[in-house]
């Protein structure tokens, strides 16, 4: 079984503080304006970027599957990739599509739309040069796409290599930010039509070029009304390791201004933990400053957004090293924190967890661990399932409460297995729980796709 280095993994999606939610899929149903809602039915959906996926028969094309919500779970489901009709390109071995995936309105019809990254594809002769493409929301859910135009080929590679869906200059469009090698980065700005118009093209700078893929995360910490960025990038500190550098941007009206740097880690949420009206900044996967990424803390470091900026980050003694999720599950005002722990061995070496910390008014409270021996969580823990590989916290049915999905990418000899989770008033329950292999959505399973590796929603 192949699993693929860790140092690839990163989260793109940006985190959600839960919503209201209502049907799957009629052609007539108005949209509902909804983050995550790519047939505007007033349920939130769910994608699963897998780009190691075969498609066209050709191995790491990749594939994205998506779930659209309903009263009960994820309802219809199917899977997208360049082989898909009205998706330009072709699908190719080693384009890694599904590598990165953000969502939200892009073209301000009501509908979110998912644009997907393939950060490996080849682009002419340019090896690696990436592609970014819009997936468009509909009344009949995500059909046609567009391809996002690279304004700088050639002087950089893997376009696409993360996304961000959000309004950083608060002129009230969406906008889109692209991760790209290099220490030039992109924002492309609202204005986006099937035709494949935009608006302009704003660049900032990293610090330093980034040795790793860049991660990105939009969320508004300081209560201007512009969306922020956080921007993730690796640092080389030897021939194994690499340390992960977090940096605030904050939008302006023009490119995001740098503020300061965060705690180290692979993987970032925003969500306004303590409804202050403030956003704060979660990280996950933290490393030491020495050791880099083979240097985990084991626990999630949490800066809370003031008006005036960021406060010095808090760690949580969560024992969690993996990917953070926010999103109010009880339905109390106060968004809950899930935090992956894959390589947990509670259950059995490396089977994985998810831990759920409280949403209180002072911000992550009591917590609860989920694992797959948890009661009524179909399946059983095993060595090396790494449950917790990511999670996404977004109401899936409609219901007001927050529901949980946990990613197991390894699952199943790398198959992958989404499972997902009820959110209800008193938490998080295990009634109904149900798990969706790559089948499911209609995605083979052959070479390993590890469905589970990356979500949004």
């Amino acid at each position: 079984m192949r699993i693929r280095p860790a140092a690839l993994a990163a989260l793109t999606a940006a985190a959600l503080t839960g919503a209201l939610l209502a049907t799957t899929g009629s052609a007539s149903a108005a949209p509902s304006g909804l983050v995550g809602d790519f047939n505007g039915d007033g349920f939130q959906d769910v994608a699963a970027g897998a780009p190691f996926a075969t498609a066209g028969g050709k191995f790491d094309a990749g594939s994205v599957a998506v779930g659209y919500g309903s009263a009960t779970g994820l309802g219809t489901r199917k899977s997208i990739d360049q082989g898909t009709s009205g998706v330009p390109g072709s699908a190719e071995e080693e384009d890694g599509f599904g590598r990165s995936t953000a969502v939200g309105d892009l073209n301000g019809d009501g509908y979110s739309d998912l644009a997907v990254g393939a950060p490996y594809e080849k682009v002419g002769d340019d090896t690696n040069g990436g592609a970014v493409v819009i997936v468009w929301g509909s009344a009949s859910g995500l059909s046609g796409a567009t391809t996002v135009k690279d304004p700088a080929v050639s002087q950089h590679d893997y376009w696409g290599a993360s996304l961000a869906v959000a309004d950083f200059t608060g002129d009230g469009k969406a906008d889109l930010a692209v991760g790209a090698s290099g220490t030039t980065q992109w924002i492309i700005k609202g204005g986006f039509t099937k035709a494949g118009a935009t608006g302009a093209k704003l660049t900032y700078t990293l610090p330093f070029a980034a040795a790793r893929l860049v991660n990105l995360t939009a969320g508004k910490v300081n209560g201007d009304g512009k969306a922020d960025l956080v921007v993730g990038a690796g640092k080389k500190l030897g021939s194994e390791r690499y340390l992960d550098r977090n940096f605030l941007y904050y939008g302006t009206t023009s490119a995001p201004a740098r503020q300061l740097e965060l705690p180290y880690g692979k993987s970032t949420a925003i969500g306004d933990l303590d409804q202050d009206g403030y956003g704060d900044i979660v990280i996950g996967e933290t490393e030491s400053a020495t050791e880099g990424d083979l240097g985990s803390t084991g626990r999630s470091a949490l800066s809370y957004g003031t008006a005036t900026g960021v406060k010095p980050a808090v760690e949580l003694s969560d024992g969690a090293y993996g990917r953070p999720s926010i999103g109010d599950i009880d339905g109390d005002g106060f968004p809950e924190l899930a935090v992956g722990a894959p390589a947990s061995g509670a259950a059995a070496d490396y089977a994985g967890a998810v831990v759920v910390h409280r949403g209180t008014a002072d911000g992550p409270g009591s917590v609860v661990t989920l694992t797959q021996d948890t009661a009524g969580i179909p399946g059983t823990a095993e060595t090396n399932n790494f449950f917790g590989t990511a999670t996404l916290l977004t109401d899936v049915t409609g219901d007001g409460h927050a529901d949980l999905v946990v990613g197991s990418d390894t699952e199943n000899d790398g198959n992958g297995l989404l499972t997902f989770l009820k959110g209800t008033a008193d938490g998080v329950t295990t009634a109904g729980a149900t798990n969706y292999s790559p089948s499911a959505f209609g995605m083979s399973t052959a070479y390993y796709p590890q469905l589970g590796m990356y979500l949004a929603g």
